[in-house]
């Protein structure tokens, strides 16, 4: 086992015990900051801001705070149209892209650069990155990367936005939407980059680095616990209001299972189901999907939402699923009795497996109900897919790991049923 070193300039040999339970504590600290939903402290932001550019070496700029990340990305890129414009009369649109490049590429690393990337590359030791990095990446990062995809395509295409760019740069419109979609050029992440700043932060409170350019990040640190997405100019500093709603499952990831998992108070909403981003209609209407749009959807962590929420029994009935077997109604298993194992190709996905069970106990009112169960078509070197038998002994699993609970589902003759 390697030596533990610890100065004001090295962290090498691995950690501690303590140091992980404060690695722990300190990574459920920035979750919680990445997922605020209060507003932000505009005096406190603002000054913030100031002080990251001065310690960068640039001159204060104006700081404006939006309502959303996604009037974020348009008010920005006008913005940055607009300030190139000032200075340079003669753009046309033969010179669009190189113009858009000058006007939001060139002050966009440059303005916070300085103030972090010494302090990035010197803190960052494999030390600490199992304990906090992982920690705060299912909360933070498909929020940091898909609210702002969305905004991207939101903004940029919207007739709306066209007409307004029209409105206020004239016969430049065409280059003030070019500027909108590159945005990106100049976005950072704000409170929901916890995953970085998490890593950094304990290699400096907990595993004991002093370095020099701590004190220029300690500007970036507080635009991270004080502010949500932003993008950085020479002239300007933009930066997005928190949301009222950010919803999660038990693994940090964002969902919500009847509304927006993310909503800014300007009303722009983003749908997560366990993390993967799907539309309003999966979330809010999912009884208004058609088979056509399921079997046309590409994505395919999608299309298994899409499969869940429109009902894996009623996805397989309504696509003309096959009936691989049905069971008697004098089976010596009762459980088994007229059961039935259905079959689903997905194009460029896993096999849809379900098996359709009546409930062995009647309820209260007499009535008998039937109930379906997702199998894992592999269980059983397959026979899972084939078998009814298979697939309801795949369902019964040891814990925790999950292995299968009978080694040969032949094996599985329950003597009473309830």
């Amino acid at each position: 086992m390697s030596k533990i070193i610890r100065t004001p300039t090295k962290a090498h040999g691995g950690i501690t015990g303590g140091e992980k339970r404060r690695m722990d504590e300190d990574a459920q600290v920035w979750i919680a900051n990445a997922c605020r939903t209060d507003t932000v402290d505009r005096p406190v932001l603002t000054q913030a801001i100031k002080d990251l550019y001065r310690v960068s070496g640039k001159d204060e700029p104006i700081v404006v705070i939006v309502p959303s990340p996604r009037i974020l990305a348009f008010a920005g890129g006008f913005a940055a149209a607009i300030w190139y414009l000032r200075e340079h009369d003669d753009a046309t649109y033969a010179a669009t892209y190189a113009a858009t490049s000058a006007a939001t590429s060139a002050a966009t690393s440059a303005a916070t650069n300085a103030a972090t990337c010494a302090a990035t590359s010197a803190a960052n030791d494999a030390a600490t990155n199992a304990a906090t990095y992982a920690a705060t990446y299912a909360a933070t990062s498909a929020a940091t990367v898909d609210a702002t995809n969305a905004a991207t395509s939101a903004a940029t295409y919207a007739a709306l936005f066209a007409s307004i760019a029209r409105s206020i740069l004239g016969k430049h419109s065409l280059f003030g939407l070019q500027c909108a979609r590159q945005w990106y050029r100049m976005y950072q992440g704000g409170n929901m980059w916890a995953a970085w700043d998490c890593y950094l932060t304990a290699a400096r409170d907990i595993l004991g680095l002093h370095l020099p350019s701590h004190s220029a990040y300690e500007a970036w640190e507080r635009c991270a616990k004080n502010g949500g997405f932003r993008i950085v100019h020479e002239k300007f500093c933009m930066v997005s209001d928190f949301p009222c709603v950010l919803e999660r499952d038990e693994e940090n990831r964002p969902h919500c299972a009847t509304g927006p998992s993310h909503q800014w108070r300007d009303g722009w909403s983003l749908y997560y189901w366990h993390g993967v981003k799907v539309t309003r209609q999966i979330i809010e209407a999912p009884d208004t999907m058609t088979i056509a749009q399921i079997e046309a959807e590409t994505n395919a962590e999608v299309r298994r939402v899409m499969i869940d929420r429109y009902g894996p029994k009623r996805y397989l009935e309504d696509s003309g699923a096959t009936v691989v077997q049905e069971m008697p109604t004098d089976h010596p298993i009762i459980g088994l009795r007229t059961a039935r194992l259905l079959r689903k190709e997905v194009s460029n996905d896993e096999t849809i497996i379900i098996v359709d069970l009546l409930d062995s106990t009647p309820a209260p009112d007499g009535h008998t109900k039937r109930y379906q169960l997702r199998i894992d078509p592999n269980a059983y070197d397959g026979a899972a897919s084939r078998d009814c038998l298979a697939a309801v002994a795949s369902t019964w699993r040891m814990m925790p790991d999950g292995s299968l609970a009978f080694k040969d589902y032949r094996d599985y003759a329950p003597a009473f049923e309830s």
